[in-house]
């Protein structure tokens, strides 16, 4: 009987036209030091060939090909329908097949984006199983409430594209999740928490974070107004929260004055948040917290980025490191 043992080897193999290298085991006769046939072995030195050119060239995984199926609750033939293939391609493409350039888009983005399937079940609907239809209804069916959210925030975020990764940004794409959930950390933690402090508390926060690693934490660009620094829109920003039941804008009054403050109305969501942003947002809280309206805001009329600049234009954050308010 033939004694073997597995070794490591370097193995090539052609991926539509192209060379790719892997280390994989093969079986070798003890006796002759000659490779052996193993077809278990084979196959996985051939899986692994294909993972590789998948990683190199952002193809979708079987794995991951499945779990999108199942995130719609679909059977093979159902997702065949709703994307227009055949229900071989997709078997196929779940065991291990490439999927054409055009088609691996199209997964990779129902993947990020689960709303897209939505055109595809319009016009396939009436082909699908009744299982099937029921199944995706079930899965994506979300809120009008919800819908409505989800449409305000794509369309804020792709407002403030403009100024995505610029100086007037921090080098980084404004991100309406990460700047509302700031809204969130201040408002639950500051008591009557005016619009003029909290104005001030985020650009205070976005540019100390940036002194510290040159990109911002929400990506919103400041602009001068005459009570200092804001987010530019912030009106835009705080109307669409208040829209979606994150925070309340509420009232109160003594016998001389009256005045307006954002109370929270949902919870803060802190997994958003880096350990170290959240290091810098509870330095600002800390800073800043027994300041009122007033101080806080003459405090950044004595900031160059208010003082440079003319009313409504934006402030570059290059000014991050001559905040004075940020010095101990």
């Amino acid at each position: 009987m033939m004694k073997t043992e597995v070794k490591l080897i370097d193995e090539t193999y052609t991926i539509r036209g192209e060379k790719v290298d892997v280390v994989a085991n093969a079986r070798f006769d003890v006796d002759s030091g000659e490779q052996v046939f193993d077809e278990k072995l084979d196959n996985k030195a051939i899986l692994s060939a294909f993972d590789k050119y998948r990683n190199d060239h952002g193809i979708i995984s079987p794995e991951r090909i499945k779990e999108l199926r199942h995130s719609f609750g679909l059977s093979q033939r159902d997702f065949a329908t709703l994307l227009g293939w055949s229900a071989t391609t997709i078997a196929t493409y779940e065991t291990g097949s490439l999927p054409s350039k055009a088609n691996n888009k199209i997964l990779l983005a129902l993947e990020n984006d689960h709303d897209l399937a939505q055109p595809f079940y319009d016009a396939s609907k009436e082909s699908m199983t009744e299982r099937g239809k029921a199944a995706f209804k079930e899965n994506t069916g979300i809120s009008e409430v919800e819908k409505s959210k989800n449409f305000i925030e794509k369309g804020i975020n792709t407002s403030f594209a403009d100024t995505n990764y610029s100086e007037f940004s921090g080098y980084n794409a404004f991100d309406l999740k990460k700047f509302s959930n700031m809204v969130l950390y201040f408002a639950s933690n500051v008591s009557e928490l005016t619009k003029t402090k909290l104005n001030k508390l985020l650009f205070y926060t976005d540019f100390a974070y940036f002194s510290l690693n040159t990109v911002s934490i929400s990506g919103a660009a400041y602009a001068r107004l005459p009570h200092g620094p804001v987010p530019n829109n912030y009106s835009l920003l705080y109307g669409s929260m208040e829209s979606a039941n994150l925070i309340v804008e509420k009232e109160n009054s003594t016998s001389k004055y009256d005045w307006s403050y954002y109370a929270p109305n949902a919870e803060f969501n802190a997994a958003l948040f880096s350990k170290d942003e959240l290091a810098v947002m509870h330095d600002t809280l800390e800073r800043f917290k027994d300041m009122n309206a007033t101080s806080i805001s003459a405090l950044s009329h004595k900031e160059d980025a208010w003082i440079d600049n003319d009313n409504h234009k934006l402030i570059s954050y290059d000014y991050a490191n001559s905040l004075t308010g940020l010095k101990n």
